[in-house]
């Protein structure tokens, strides 16, 4: 087994990912954005290895992991992005505004060409996308801490 491939895989996995939770509506709950995604990402990591002759099973695990921590990732920073500029996202109508989107596909597109020409690269994506969830829940249990000491 390669690492270097296995790289690829997580690569791809996480940039599938990463688009599928931005253009989920941002109403849409998690489990909803991890579904849409999972295959996605595990067809892309398949890919990667069947092109290699490599065994075929890291691919569950691996894809559905990369790609989707990466929709989960991606969709909780487009529903705050939603959520800011419209006050809420209880609308059906709610959208992830369309600049976001465009950031978010086009650094998708970096970590999948990234992924393939500088393999190693796609670690270091998932920590990076891993500390920014880990902030964000951090930045959201802070915000409600003096609520919690009212009781």
């Amino acid at each position: 087994m390669d690492l270097l491939v296995i790289c690829q895989g997580l690569g791809l996995a996480i940039a599938a990912g990463l688009i599928v939770g931005v253009v989920v509506p941002p109403i849409m709950p998690n489990w909803g954005a991890i579904a849409g995604a999972a295959p996605l990402g595990v067809l892309a990591f398949v890919a990667v290895l069947s092109a290699e002759d490599e065994p075929l099973w890291p691919a569950l695990p691996l894809g559905l992991i990369g790609a989707g921590f990466a929709a989960t990732v991606s969709r909780d920073v487009a529903a705050g992005a939603t959520r800011r500029e419209r006050g809420s996202i209880e609308e059906l109508e709610a959208r992830t505004p369309s600049g976001l989107t465009a950031l978010v596909v086009l650094a998708a597109v970096v970590v999948a060409g990234l992924s393939v020409f500088v393999p190693p690269l796609s670690p270091v994506v998932f920590f990076a996308l891993a500390w920014l969830w880990l902030s964000r829940r951090r930045r959201s249990e802070r915000k409600h801490e003096g609520l919690r000491v009212l009781r």
